[in-house]
Parts: C-alpha cells; structure tokens; sequence
C-alpha cells in the first residue's frame, strides 16, 4: 500500500515535470587520486557506549587503482554551489568518486523538484546503468520521487539528508541507503554546551530557523529538550529568523534593548548566530553573550576560534556525502548487496564534529583549507554514528 501511494504521488509530480534538468555545475570535476592518508580526525569519532558495528555486507573493498570503475559515472546533485554547506558536500562526493576511479558531474537545481527529478532522468539517458546518484533532494516530498525514477531504471541512489515518512530502502533495491544529520541530538549537545558556558543559569533567547523545515523543527525540538535539565535557565523570547542573518541581527538588536541581563543566544544555524554575534560586536559584547550556532560553516568555526561562538557543530558535508557516495558506488560495482543488509542498516545517522575553542583550529585546517579530511571512503562502516529509527 505505502509503494502505492508513493508511486501515486509521484505521478502527480511527474505531471508537471517538463522543466529544463539539472545543470551541469562548471566546477571541474575532481580526477585526482584518493588521499594517502585517511586516518580520520579525532573528533569525528562515535560517542564511548554507542559503538555500531559495520553492516556485514560493507566491505571495506581497496580503491580500483586499475580503472575498472572509469566506465561509470556518479551524479551529485545538489540544491546549487552558492551555498557552501552544498559546495562541501559536492567535494566529499568527488573525493569518494577520485577513491574508485569514477568520474563525477554535479547537478543543480536550484531547489526545483521537478528540475532535479529532470536532471536524473538526463543523466541515466545519457549514461544508461553505469549511472550512479548521490542526490542532497530539493525537498523531502522529493525523495519518494527520487527513489522511484531510479528503481524503474534499475540505477544506484543513496539520499542525504531528508526522507519522506514512509519511505524506507528496504522497498527499493537500488535506494542503497538513507544518509542523514541526527539533528535532534545535535541541536541538544550544541545547546547544552551554550548552557554550560553561562553557568547553567540566567537568561537567553533562541532564533529558530525557517518554520516548517525539517531541522529547524527538529532543532527548535531539541532545544527544548535540553532546557530540561536546567531548570534555572529562563527564555525570555524565541522568534525565527528564517536561516537569516540579516533578521537574526535585528532581532539580536531589539533582545539587546529589551532584556539587559541577556546571558546567551541559541541559533538553529550558524549563519543566524553570525548576525547575532554582529549585533553583540556593534556594542561591543561579543564575547560577553555567548551564543551557539550549527553547521560548522567557515565565517562560525573562525568565530569559534575567535571566541565570538562558543560552539558550533560542522555538519560535514565530506562524510554525508562522501559516503553516500561509497555506498552507491559499491552497489553498483557489485562490491555491496543493499538487499543483504538488515533493514535498519540501511537507515545511517551520520557522525558529526562538536567544534569549541579547543579543536576550531584543526577543522579549519582539515575542512577549509585543505578541503580533505583525508576519510577512507572504502571503509562504509566509518561514517556511521548510530541508526535512524
């Protein structure tokens, strides 16, 4: 009944999905061999107690250094490259597809569903079953969409980021894997530690981000479960600002005028708390109000390192990415059987990096700099830090 529904849905969508594809990012693709080193960052490793075990059918199969993988071809498709978060997770996936010897295209869509759905379609024209998808999806209505096109063609998919209820890999044999941020959990470490910086107690606020999106609602949901545990913290406002800095920082302005003791200010995404921390600078109280952000963009891991933020978390487009990548690659090389894995094994929380003061430099270093974490893309079994419910 759910494939049902799912294919009656995605007819409504076909319908209307005549749009010009995805286009071709102008970006080069990325034909260098796969790093030396891959021994992974400290910091990205699974919590002590949550240990999860590599999927039996992940085999951690060397790189093809023969080229016996140039013959396919691994489509990235993404919102667009203006946005770095995407720009990073259009790199990790390169870097995956350098590990295997295949060559790689990135698709934008300018967050159009029926420009991206187009855009897959093209590509698997073009390309037929040497096809291969990692698809960040234009919206989580999208992703039954995309399972759907990439099943009747029989071509490999992983999909980050975003699933639609209901949707599960099991039901499609080429959907490999879901990839995703457990941002309830990241939104609670990042605002516990925003409590600890103000001694457990006083007053603060929260920008919440864009009403109605995933992780903004999920984030708002796990500030809220944080706030339990201190019961002396007061919220005196909560407003969205709609993932913007500009109307975080106006709002930042008016908190400053109306709540004087003011300690802290939790920020669903790091780009809202940059226009709080502006805000703070223009009275010169950056530093003195802490505030918390999320994503682990450039501008907040050097506010970070600068003290601006007391934390922040780097979402890590190299890892969701780069091994959503791995794992479609690995299909469709006959290296992994999705069908062989337990249902939950293909349902991934992937691991991400707190950043405070004390590592801001070292992720400067490893994400923005060098832009190469320097990850095992053939060890599937790394990225995972528990599984999605």
């Amino acid at each position: 009944m759910k494939k049902r529904i799912i294919a009656t849905l995605m007819a409504a969508t076909l319908a209307v999905s005549m749009l010009a594809g995805c286009s071709k990012s102008d970006a080069p693709k990325d034909t260098t061999a796969a790093p030396a080193e891959t021994q992974a960052p400290a910091e990205t490793q699974a919590p002590a107690g949550d240990e999860t075990k590599a999927p039996e059918g992940t085999t951690a199969a060397a790189a093809d250094s023969t080229g016996a993988g140039s013959d396919y071809h691994l489509a990235i498709c993404i919102h667009s490259m203006d946005n770095e978060y995407w720009a990073q997770e259009a790199e990790g996936a390169k870097l995956a597809a350098a590990a295997y010897g295949v060559s790689a295209d990135v698709l934008t869509c300018d967050s159009d569903d029926n420009k991206q759905l187009q855009g897959i379609r093209d590509y698997i024209a073009q390309y037929g079953d040497k096809a291969i998808f990692v698809v960040d999806p234009s919206s989580t209505a999208n992703t039954a969409s995309i399972a759907e096109v990439c099943e009747e063609s029989g071509n490999y998919v992983a999909i980050l980021a975003h699933r639609a209820d209901g949707l599960y890999p099991k039901d499609y044999p080429h959907f490999v894997a879901s990839l995703m941020l457990d941002d309830i959990a990241i939104g609670k470490a990042t605002a516990k530690a925003l409590f600890d910086s103000i001694g457990g107690e006083g007053q603060v606020v929260e920008l919440q981000g864009l009403l109605g999106d995933d992780s903004a609602s999920n984030r708002h949901k796990a500030f809220e479960e944080a706030l339990k545990d201190y019961p002396n913290i007061e919220v005196v406002d909560s407003q969205t600002a709609s993932w913007s800095q500009a109307e975080a920082m106006t709002l930042t302005e008016g908190w400053l005028v109306k709540y004087p003791d003011l300690k802290g200010i939790y920020s669903a995404n790091d780009t809202m708390a940059l226009g709080a921390v502006e805000a703070l600078k223009n009275k010169n109280l950056n530093g003195q109000i802490k505030v918390s952000g999320c994503d682990g963009i450039e501008a907040a891991l050097n506010a970070v390192n600068d003290g601006d933020m007391v934390i922040t978390n780097a979402n890590d487009g190299y890892m969701i990415a780069g091994y959503g990548a791995s794992y479609a690659i690995q299909a469709a090389m006959g290296k992994l059987d999705p069908t062989t894995l337990a249902d939950n094994e293909r349902l991934i929380f992937c691991k991400t990096t707190l950043v405070t003061e004390e590592n801001a430099n070292d992720i400067i270093e490893k994400f923005i700099k060098t832009k190469n974490p320097g990850y095992d893309y053939n060890d599937l079994s790394f990225c995972i830090d528990k599984y999605q419910e």
